[in-house]
Formats: C-alpha cells, structure tokens, sequence
C-alpha cells in the first residue's frame, strides 16, 4: 500500500512522456523526470517520498523533503494568503499549506515570508497538509537536554495564549515566556532570542527583556509618546496594576514606576492626584 507523506520503497515499471511510472504491486503512479535523482532502468526498485500535486494526486519525488508524516520539523514560511493560511516550503513542486484554522484569529499575528514553524503533517479532503505541533507533543518529543539559568537560545514562536507565548528552541525544547516578560506583540513562527529563567520536566521558562536599564529607556519612550500625542495620562505612580495594563498591556506596574520615576527626576514630567502631565 503505498503511503502518502511517508518513503515509499517502489518498482519502476515503465516510463511515459511525463516520467517513470513506479509501482507497489497494486497501484502506480507518476514521478516526473525532473524529481528522479537519476536515470532509472525498468524493474529497478527506488526509494520515493509520495506527496499529493496541485489536483491532489499522489505523485513521487527522490528529492529530499522537509517533513515526512510522523517526524516534524521547522518549515519556512513562502507564502502568506489572508483569509486562507501560510504555505511553508516542503522542497517539492507543491508548498504545503497550514490552514487559517491552526492559526491566529488575529491576522497580524500570522508567520510572515521567512518566518519558521515547527510543524506536522495530516491528510485532509486527499490532500496533503501540514499543522503546528501542540505543544504537549513538543514537550513529549524534547532530547534529554537541561538549560541553565541565564542561558541564551535562538527559538521560534510556538504558540500566543493570554498568558504569554509558547516558544519552542533549535534543540526543540520548549519554553514558556509569561506576558509581562515580553514588550511587544509577537506573532507565530517569529525568531526570537530568549533568557532561560528556569527549567521543570523538560519544559523551560525564559524571558525575552533585556537589562533593566535598556528597558527603562525603551518604557520612558513608552510613557513620553504617549503624553505628546495626548493631552495627559490617567495613571500616577500610585496607579494599580489593572490601570496600568488598561493603557499599556505589555508593562508591568513595576517597570511603569521605574520609567515613570525617572521621568519624574528629570524634570520631564508633573501630576496631580490623578493625572500625569508633560512640562512644557
């Protein structure tokens, strides 16, 4: 039986105008002449990987591929279809596609072109398909690998939950960011550079902010926009959690009280009981 997304070990039982036709005992399809690694001989058997073309044929390559069913890997984004899915390279004539179903339902927290995922592939409606690993099945799959604290690794966005975001390393660990440990909106399969804080079980927690002092500078930025472009700031350093999050969702109430209390020493800003002002 010959199985779609997996190596299939097939007889080449003759050749077309198109191609070789290759052969299982009880079903034959094509290859095409350009995905032949070499010329083949009648009755020669030949390892293929089967994959579905753009009429959802299956149909044969001797080129290596990205995925094969049963063993994910990273994929690169090619091509982005709002309303649709991404298509990531899978190094054959027909890029697979992830579904709008598997991603975000905000858009601009799609993968761009160039973007990597770590995914899997599935048959649907006889076509060919690939799908983000969940994140249970990364943690099943991780090496026997331990992080230390502080260690720096390059990973991928995995997942966005309210919580915080899901990542998932080169060594395929995964690792969990809390929200208030990120400054700016990611979006899936986005390259990132992440702290390791600890690791439990195969599963490792990090952060993606930088020193105290160069966040300081980046959320006095923050606060000093905000006040140009409006005519003040409904919070003061006595403000509470939930008010600084209802203005500022990636800033934790105390980072707003460092920038806010430098800005304050510098003369840059003044307040009342309830609001905070820019000094002209």
């Amino acid at each position: 039986m010959i199985e779609i997304g997996k190596i299939n070990r097939l007889k080449v039982v003759r050749q077309s105008d198109l191609g070789y036709m290759l052969s299982d005992g009880e079903k034959e399809i094509l290859m095409h002449y350009k995905q032949a690694a070499k010329v083949l001989e009648k009755d020669e058997m030949v390892d293929v990987y089967i994959y579905t073309d753009k009429e959802n044929r299956p149909t044969a390559t001797m080129h290596p591929t990205v995925l094969q069913m049963g063993k994910p890997a990273f994929a690169t984004v090619v091509q982005v279809l709002p309303g649709i899915g991404v298509f990531v390279d899978n190094q054959t004539p027909k890029d697979l596609l992830v579904s709008k179903d598997y991603l975000p339902y905000d858009e601009q927290r799609w993968p761009q072109v160039g973007d990597r995922l770590f995914l899997e592939l599935k048959m649907k409606k006889n076509a060919l398909m690939a799908k983000p690993v969940n994140r249970f099945d990364v943690k099943s799959l991780a090496p026997d690998l331990i992080y230390t604290a502080g260690q720096r690794c390059r990973a991928f966005v995995l997942r966005l939950a309210e919580k915080g975001a899901g990542l998932i390393t080169d060594d395929r660990i995964y690792v969990f960011v809390p929200l208030h440990q990120y400054r700016k909106p990611l979006r899936l399969g986005e390259e990132v550079m992440v702290t390791i804080t600890k690791m439990l079980d195969h599963e490792a927690y990090g952060t993606l902010n930088e020193h105290k002092e160069i966040l300081m500078d980046d959320d006095k930025k923050l606060l000093l926009e905000y006040l140009k472009s409006h005519a003040f700031l409904k919070l003061t350093a006595k403000s509470t959690k939930e008010e600084v999050e209802s203005y500022f969702p990636l800033l934790s109430r105390k980072a707003f009280k460092r920038a806010y209390g430098n800005l304050y020493k510098e003369g840059l800003i003044w307040f009342d009981e309830e609001k905070t002002y820019l000094k002209q």
